[in-house]
């Protein structure tokens, strides 16, 4: 489980929400893999939060990209560049699995990927935002 720290923190109260909302959804996704024998039920919740998952990535890159380049942020290109690449995955990860009811390992995967990117996009690039906020 990931926890939400101030080493996570954009300098943008709205960005910051968002990220902890993220962690909470992958959170729960995470309680949910680990239930060993899923109703059908927790399947279709499964699937309503990878659905979930997209339109919030969606919605929080754009505006994200907009705050960054608002206040000037030295990695907004990258971070754009960085969005539109997860969402490439992302959109492929769901076309690819969706036929097939998204399957646990599939999951467990894409959770995996999700956690990773968090780690490494908001620790490397988001916070990037935190001196642009503050100057």
């Amino acid at each position: 489980m990931l926890q939400w720290t101030e080493q996570f923190a954009t300098g943008s109260s709205n960005l910051d929400y968002q990220h902890q909302t993220l962690i909470d959804t992958l959170n729960d996704l995470e309680k949910l893999l680990a239930i060993a024998s899923p109703t059908r039920e927790d399947c279709e919740f499964i699937a309503h939060t990878v659905g979930f998952l997209e339109r919030y990535a969606d919605k929080h890159f754009k505006c994200e990209e907009q705050c960054m380049e608002f206040f000037r942020c030295p990695t907004h290109v990258k971070n754009k560049q960085a969005h539109g690449e997860f969402m490439t995955f992302f959109r492929q990860f769901k076309e690819h699995n969706q036929s097939q009811g998204f399957p646990r390992e599939r999951v467990v995967t894409l959770h995996e990927t999700i956690h990773q990117w968090i780690m490494d996009h908001i620790l490397h690039v988001d916070t990037q935002l935190r001196p642009c906020i503050k100057g």
